[in-house]
């Protein structure tokens, strides 16, 4: 038998490859063993598909479908198109991380609700963002306006990561004056999005009824029982819940006052 053969227990261990993975490969036209013993079965490989093995292995690892991984090895894809599946999955794998970025800043969020049931002072510095800002008509419905921003971030075709509400400190009254989308796409037209923050806050967490207007109540609860040092006329309420549950009752959010 040829030297340069390889059983495939040994060929496994040398790629990283399962033997159940080269047995799925063998069936998909992928990776096919070069000899296969008529008497017992066994399996064979040569040591010029190594280095096509482990290809193979890193295609797979990247997200590559079996038929991705077929068509590529029998080349028939050409680089550009190879380039353009390399990328659509690079933005995939983008997304995910954007996703599991939130996910932790929920959990951050409710470990802080957790830990501090009274509404527990947190200072911290909020760096910059860019968000699209939807400003509110006297008296509009802040539900009403949320879908209203939300289906105008639809038609600039952007995604929105997170919704904040802007209020103004007029006369020790307390009014809404915009909805704000946090944006990723900064080429927008610069008549339609500005900055929040960049700037040193105090921040209580709190769950408030959005349909009985407790957001005004509570910021004035806020600054009523704490001693706050405002370098600005403006708060926020930093809204945590998800889509699913942004209009429920019992809305989760962070109330930001700008500090000296």
């Amino acid at each position: 038998m040829d030297n340069n053969l390889i059983l495939i227990k040994e060929f496994s261990k040398l790629t990283g490859i399962t033997r159940k993975a080269l047995y799925l490969y063998d069936n998909h036209n992928i990776l096919k063993p070069v000899f296969i013993h008529p008497d017992n079965g066994y399996r064979y490989y040569d040591q010029n598909q190594l280095l096509t093995a482990k290809r193979i292995n890193l295609f797979k690892q990247a997200g590559f479908t079996l038929n991705e991984i077929r068509e590529i090895m029998d080349g028939k894809l050409l680089d550009d198109e190879i380039n353009n599946l390399i990328e659509e999955k690079l933005h995939l794998e983008m997304e995910k991380i954007k996703a599991a970025n939130q996910a932790i800043d929920q959990l951050e969020n409710l470990r802080n609700m957790i830990t501090n049931p009274n509404n527990v002072v947190k200072k911290a510095y909020l760096k910059s963002i860019i968000v699209y800002e939807y400003n509110l008509e006297p008296n509009e419905n802040i539900c009403v306006a949320l879908n209203h921003s939300e289906e105008f971030i639809k038609e600039l075709n952007v995604r929105a990561k997170e919704r904040i509400i802007k209020y103004k400190l007029t006369d020790n009254q307390i009014y809404p004056v915009s909805i704000a989308l946090q944006v990723e796409n900064k080429e927008l037209n610069q008549s339609v999005i500005t900055s929040y923050f960049g700037y040193e806050t105090t921040q209580f967490y709190s769950e408030i009824n959005p349909y009985q207007e407790e957001s005004v109540l509570k910021i004035k609860e806020i600054m009523e029982n704490s001693e706050l040092e405002l370098s600005g006329s403006y708060i926020y309420e930093r809204i945590l819940n998800p889509d699913d549950y942004l209009y429920s009752s019992k809305r989760l959010s962070i109330f930001i006052f700008p500090s000296k």
